[in-house]
């Protein structure tokens, strides 16, 4: 009785051990799917974009299985830190804030970002560069979701800002159609899409606020990774990489909403 009990608990470590096995070879990747090209969700409700075919290249580099964790984006670093997911590859500006709490990867895009401007806001003020937007004395009320950019750098630059967080960039963008905001700065293929949206409402400043790098995230404590990740980004322009295999896929997508412009 007590071998039969003793191989029972064998099998059942056994395989307890197989699981758990099976589970690190999994790459678990946190990205918000609601930011079209790069992070969202085709008809059939599966995870698609560019970020998402970004994750495939990489976990066939790590041999890796891949799962697509969807978050919210300000809940990726706090989902990193507890172990819910094993890299941040979500379009992911890489800041000094964020690196307090995080590793980033070498950067991998670096995203121009512009500002939608309500409308009136616009007809009054008549903004053409981000020295214009920046150097109003009157108060510029900038709206964005906790953690975004678009709150920390007209907070750093701009004359005389009020800052609004708010929860996501729906969120954002309907507070400056209703006029209760005056700009909201973001990537361009969103500020694009908002502003076809909402024409009469909304007037897109072209000169970009900056450029912004983006990088992939992880846990301070995962340096192996990192340096598997880093050189990964060091091949993704090579010929016939994965840089082209991105832009020959997404270029007209881009195009559709930035004319003239690509990945």
């Amino acid at each position: 009785m007590k071998k039969i009990l003793l191989l029972a608990l064998l099998a059942v470590t056994v395989l307890g051990l197989s699981a758990c096995s099976q589970d690190d070879n999994v790459l678990k990747v946190g990205m918000d799917l609601r930011w079209p090209p790069f992070e969202t969700v085709d008809e059939d409700g599966n995870a698609t974009g560019i970020s998402v075919d970004l994750a495939m290249e990489l976990g066939k580099y790590l041999d890796r299985e891949v799962e697509i964790v969807d978050l919210e984006f300000g809940s990726l670093i706090t989902a990193l830190e507890t172990n819910q997911i094993d890299i941040i590859i979500g379009s992911m500006s890489i800041t000094d804030e964020r690196a307090e709490k995080i590793n980033f990867s070498d950067p991998y895009f670096y995203f121009p970002l512009i500002t939608v401007l309500n409308k009136d806001f616009y007809d009054m003020y008549m903004p053409e560069t981000r020295e214009d937007l920046f150097g109003i004395t009157e108060e510029v009320s900038y709206v964005g979701p906790k953690s975004f950019v678009s709150l920390t750098i007209p907070a750093a630059e701009a004359t005389n800002p009020v800052i609004l967080e708010v929860n996501d960039s729906n969120a954002a963008i309907l507070e400056v159609v209703a006029g209760t905001s005056d700009a909201f700065i973001i990537s361009a293929s969103s500020a694009a899409g908002y502003q076809a949206a909402n024409p009469d409402t909304t007037v897109i400043l072209w000169d970009p606020i900056t450029s912004s790098p983006i990088g992939m995230g992880l846990r301070q404590a995962d340096t192996e990774l990192l340096a598997d990740v880093n050189a990964f980004i060091a091949m993704l322009g090579d010929d016939g990489g994965v840089y082209e295999m991105l832009a020959e896929k997404y270029d007209d997508v881009i195009a559709e909403a930035l004319p003239g412009q690509g990945l």
